[in-house]
């Protein structure tokens, strides 16, 4: 058997199309992505916060609420090549000389 392309009339016409770098909506969905970040990191100074203990679980809570929010709307915007490139960017490099 071959694979053949399907006839003209059973094409799938509703393809998702791909996001380019440079377009608006991958531009928002970079900045939330990275408001995800700074969003992430301000976990830590809650504790810091002059509030009482159950402010401060709310206000994490709702504070880890929008870091996932943030990133995968952003994720969703920016669309999965450039999230893939991102992500490369921050992973850890394996060394070759590790004994």
């Amino acid at each position: 058997m071959t694979n053949r392309e399907p006839p003209p009339d059973r094409r799938d016409d509703h393809a998702v199309p791909e996001q380019d770098a440079g377009s608006a909506t991958a531009k928002i969905g970079v900045m939330l992505i990275l408001l995800s970040g700074v969003l992430w990191f301000s976990l830590f100074a809650i504790p810091f916060l002059p509030l009482t203990i159950g402010q401060k679980a709310a206000i994490g809570g709702a504070d880890f609420v929008a870091v996932q929010i943030a990133w995968w709307l952003g994720a969703a915007l920016a669309g999965p090549k450039l999230v893939a490139r991102l992500r490369s960017r921050f992973r850890r490099r394996k060394t070759s000389d590790e004994s």
